[in-house]
Formats: structure tokens, sequence, C-alpha cells
């Protein structure tokens, strides 16, 4: 049925990639049980709207109330002429709506026909839709979750107030920690060359950085604004296959990721989530921060191999314990107790996160610069998800004067 839509008619449609209009419109909405609200607005307006649900949707689930209120607002906007070949970005709190448009499907029948609306919306009018998921605690002081139960004086709807301000798309999570959180980063790669892991400090880029990279000189330290990071990915690509020896460090917070994420992801050996309440990243942050460290893929002093740590037992293992460990550090704002549940052991031992995680990272980056060098009887464990098969042979072939080692 859903293809049947988007094929309809005698000639194919087409898909804008990039808008042609210079305005861009920002949506945001949310489904309460019994009402909604969503606000839109450009750089010269701002509307809004709010009401009550009837029995039947309140009767359905949340992931659907909160999803056909957006959808339903955007059909609104089309049928005014607001979007014709402009982009818009689609705020919410719910993931698994952004998760469904991003996939395209939903094991949902009533998921599905909501996405199947939003790109009908998309193929009619020629706007570029983008759905960008935020925290609840960032939709309450943005005043829409207030909306959805009539109250209509809080966040973005007082008079004088910039919409702008509670969206921090522009900012890198540096400028919004004024400096804390490279302060924290430095703490445990080192910030001197006796320190630093493998002899070189960070080298924090700037956006003039960017595109001057082969002028900057050893580690990349990438902070850069979550708006900003489809450009940040196309530079960092390019780094990486002219200086494979240089290991990077990404620090970004939780915004725009149906953008970025899934890219950086597959060239990251470490992931790990930083949930707001430590020092260097406050409750008021909201959106986690997603901490990304990519290894060299070559020789280099203090590092030797393997090439790729990505899928390997250890990498997994301190990404999974950083990852549930912050989260039960800011848990135990509210009840120290929880601290018990700290894998590894003795949370007396730690006064705050920022000492916890250090220890955990300064550990695991000392192991990785006593991996032994690759060799024939290390291959095996190196490649640890390889089928169980022959590895095959090798042999020096000489070409173009220069000794390469290949395949028999």
């Amino acid at each position: 049925m859903a293809l049947q839509e988007l094929l309809k008619g005698d000639s194919p449609s087409r898909v804008r990639v990039r808008a042609d209009a210079e305005v861009t419109l920002y949506l945001m909405g949310d489904a309460s049980g019994k009402g909604f609200g969503t606000a839109w607005w450009n750089d010269r307006k701002m509307d809004y709207e709010s009401g009550f649900y009837g029995l039947w949707h309140q009767g359905q689930s949340s992931n659907f109330r909160e999803g056909d209120n957006l959808v339903t607002a955007l059909e609104r906007m089309e049928k005014e002429g607001l979007l014709g070949d402009k982009e818009i970005f689609i705020f919410t709190d719910n993931s698994t709506f952004e998760g469904t448009f991003y996939k395209g499907h939903s094991s949902s029948e009533k998921l599905c026909d909501i996405i199947l609306r939003l790109r009908l919306v998309q193929q009619r009018s020629g706007c570029v839709v983008h759905v960008v998921h935020v925290a609840g605690t960032r939709m309450k002081e943005a005043g829409i979750d207030g909306l959805s139960r009539g109250d209509l004086i809080e966040g973005m709807l007082k008079p004088g107030t910039s919409p702008w301000s509670f969206l921090p798309l522009s900012q890198s999570a540096e400028e919004r920690s004024e400096g804390l959180v490279s302060e924290w980063v430095r703490s445990w790669w080192g910030s001197t060359p006796e320190t630093a892991w493998c002899d070189v400090p960070l080298t924090e880029l700037t956006p003039t950085d960017w595109f001057q990279l082969k002028q900057v000189v050893g580690p990349r330290l990438w902070i850069p604004p979550p708006a900003a990071m489809e450009t940040v990915l196309e530079v960092f690509n390019e780094d990486r296959i002219v200086r494979p020896h240089l290991p990077h460090v990404f620090v970004v917070p939780r915004l725009l990721t149906g953008l970025w994420r899934k890219q950086l992801s597959k060239d990251a050996d470490v992931i790990f989530t930083v949930e707001p309440g430590p020092s260097f990243w406050k409750t008021e942050m909201h959106e986690p921060l997603l901490i990304f460290i990519v290894f060299p893929l070559t020789f280099v002093r203090g590092y030797r191999g393997p090439w790729l740590l990505k899928g390997t037992d250890a990498v997994d293992s301190v990404g999974q314990k950083l990852t549930s460990g912050f989260k039960i550090w800011t848990k135990a704002n509210h009840d120290p107790g929880r601290l018990s549940e700290l894998d590894g052991g003795l949370p007396q031992v730690w006064k705050n996160p920022e000492e916890w995680s250090r220890a955990i990272l300064l550990k695991f980056l000392n192991e990785q610069r006593e991996f032994p060098p690759v060799r024939q009887c290390l291959v095996r464990k190196l490649l640890q998800k390889l089928p169980d098969r022959p590895l095959p042979a090798a042999r020096f072939a000489r070409r173009g004067g220069g000794n390469r080692l290949r395949s028999a």
C-alpha cells in the first residue's frame, strides 16, 4: 500500500535533497494523555496550537499520539502553503517517532501509516524534512510540554522570548560548558608529551582548522556544534585517509543525530554516552554527550595495533561500562545507594563521575599502549569475529621497486 501511494501517477515524483527557499521552518510538538500542543516558527513569525483529545485518541499509545500530533500539524501547514520547497526541522521528545522516520518502517502498522503521511507531505510540497529528538526536560523548558496541557505562557510562548534560545544546535559542547568538556577529555588523554597517549596531546580544532588540517599537527579533538557535523564528517573522512596514523576524539551533544551518528559510528572504535549531571556537563544541558574515540589505522609510537579495535571485547566492554556507569551516577544524585551498582566495585573510592571515568579511560588507554605487534600467531586472536577457517599465507612481492606483503 505504501509503495502504491508513493509511486502513484504517470510520471515519477522528485524528492529534494536540498531546499530551494532561504526560509527554514521549525516545528515542535508534544502530546499528553488528554491534550496536544504544537508550535512552529521561522525568522518572521511564530504560531501555536493547543487542544484536547477525544476518547479515541486518548485510547491510543503515546507513540501514536506524539507522531499523529506532529504530522497533523505538518499537513495543516501544507494546506496553508507554508512548506513549498522549504527545509523544516521537527523536534520531538519521542525517540520512537524519530527512529521510525529514519528507518522508514515500524512493527506498529499505525506508526507506519503516520510516517507514510509525512513522506507524502514531503513528496507533494517539495519540502525537506528532518526529525530531531530532544530531551523531555528540554520540551518542558521550551513550554511545549505545558502547551499540551493548556498552559500558554511558558518557555518560548512568553512574549519577547526567542524560540532558538531553547535549541542550541549551533553551539558546541565546549562553548556550552565554558571549557569544562575539553578539560575533562584532557584529564584522561593527557595534556603534556609526558602524560599524553602516544606521547602527543590532543589539538582542539577550530572551525578554521577544519579546512586547514594539513597544517595541524598531532591527534585531533573535535568539539563541533551539532549543526556542523555533516561538514565535519566530510573533512574528517578526507583527513583519516591522508593521515591514518592520527587518532581522533569527538565530543558532540546528542542533537541532529539522524544526520551524522550512523556514519561516525562506523569509524569510531570506542563509543559511549555521558548523561547530564557531571560538573563538566550539568543537568541543565538536557541531552547527553556522545563520545567517539577513533584509534590510528597504522603503526605509531606507543600503539602497535591492531589496525581496527572496533568490535573487540575490550572496546565493547569499556563502552558499555562507561555508558551504564554515567547513568548510575546521574541516578545517584537522588539516591546515593545506586552507586553500589557500578561495575568494578568499591564505589566509595570515587568522589564523582569525573574521577571514576578518568580511572577507567586511563586504564583502557594504557592497555592499548601495550598491545603486542601484529604477528601471524596473533592474527586469529585479533580477528575475533573471523569464521573458523585457515588463514591465507603471505609472501613478499616486489612491485614498483618496493616490497609489499600480499596474500599468496
